[in-house]
C-alpha cells in the first residue's frame, strides 16, 4: 500500500512538471489574433528555415505580408514553448519570429534572445562569409541601435557593444564587425571621445584596414569606418592627440 502510494505521488509530481511553462512563455503572453490562424508545426531550426523561406516577407501588399509574418510568428512560439531544450530552433525563432510580433514586443524579443543565449554559435554550414557568432551579434547590433535611439545616455548600448567585441570578436565575420564599429564610432562621436573610446577605435581601425584588402565584403563596407576614424581624430582631447602614431588612408 506504502509502495502504491508513492508512485502515485511520483506519477502526480512528474505530471505537474510536463505542465511548468518555461522561461520564454512565462516572459511572452499570445497576442490577440494568435488563435484565428493556422499555423504548420515546426521542431527543428531546418524546418524553421524552410518556413521563414516559403513565403514572401517583402515586396507584397501589406496584409498578405502580415498574415505570413503572423503564421511564422505562431509557428516559432509554438516550437519554442515545446522545444525550448532545442537552442539551434530556438534561437532561430527567436532572430526572425519579431517580424510578425506586435509593436511593443519586438525589442523584447531581442533582448531575450540576447540575454539568455548570448553565447549561442550559429550553423556555419553553406556560408562563406559566415562566423558562429554572427547571429547573436547581429541581433545585440540591433538591440544597442534600439536603446541608443531611446535614451538620452549612450552608455548602455555602447557597453553592450563593448561588452560583445570583448567576449565574441574572433566568432564574429569581418563584415558584421564594420557594422558595428560603424554604430559604435557613430556613438562615440553623440557621446563623447575618451582615451579608452580613441584606443579600442584605432586599434579596429588599424585590424580591419588590413583585412580589407583580402576580404571583399568587408572591403565594401569599410569607408564609412574611415570617415569615423578621421572624425574621432578630430575630436579627441588635446592633450590625448600626441600618442596617436600614423593616420587614416
Amino acid at each position: 500500500m506504502q509502495i502504491h502510494k508513492v508512485i502515485v505521488a511520483i506519477v502526480f509530481l512528474a505530471i505537474a512538471g510536463c505542465g511548468k511553462p518555461n522561461k520564454f512563455e512565462q516572459n511572452f503572453t499570445k497576442p490577440a489574433w494568435f488563435d484565428s490562424l493556422e499555423a504548420p508545426e515546426i521542431n527543428t531550426h531546418e524546418e524553421a528555415d524552410a518556413l521563414w523561406q516559403s513565403e514572401k516577407r517583402c515586396c507584397e501588399d501589406a496584409n498578405t505580408l502580415l498574415k505570413n509574418n503572423r503564421i511564422f510568428y505562431k509557428s516559432c512560439f509554438n516550437a519554442i514553448s515545446k522545444n525550448y531544450e532545442n537552442e539551434e530552433l530556438v534561437v532561430t525563432c527567436l532572430w526572425l519570429m519579431d517580424v510578425g510580433a506586435e509593436s511593443n514586443q519586438r525589442i523584447e524579443i531581442s533582448r531575450f534572445l540576447v540575454d539568455n543565449f548570448g553565447h549561442h554559435k550559429n550553423s556555419i554550414s553553406n556560408c562563406a562569409n559566415c562566423m558562429p557568432g554572427d547571429t547573436v551579434a547581429r541581433v545585440t547590433l540591433d538591440l544597442a541601435r534600439y536603446e541608443s535611439r531611446t535614451s538620452n545616455s549612450k552608455n548602455q548600448p555602447i557597453n553592450r557593444i563593448e561588452s560583445l567585441l570583448d567576449s565574441r570578436r574572433d566568432e564574429i565575420s569581418y563584415w558584421v564587425q564594420a557594422e558595428i564599429y560603424e554604430f559604435l564610432g557613430e556613438t562615440y562621436l553623440e557621446a563623447g571621445i575618451n582615451y579608452e573610446r580613441l584606443n579600442r577605435f584605432k586599434e579596429a581601425y588599424n585590424r580591419l584596414n588590413k583585412i580589407k584588402d583580402y576580404n571583399e565584403p568587408l572591403e565594401r563596407r569599410f569607408p564609412p569606418i574611415v570617415k569615423l576614424y578621421n572624425l574621432i581624430l578630430q575630436n579627441v582631447p588635446n592633450d590625448k592627440t600626441q600618442s596617436i602614431i600614423g593616420s587614416p588612408r
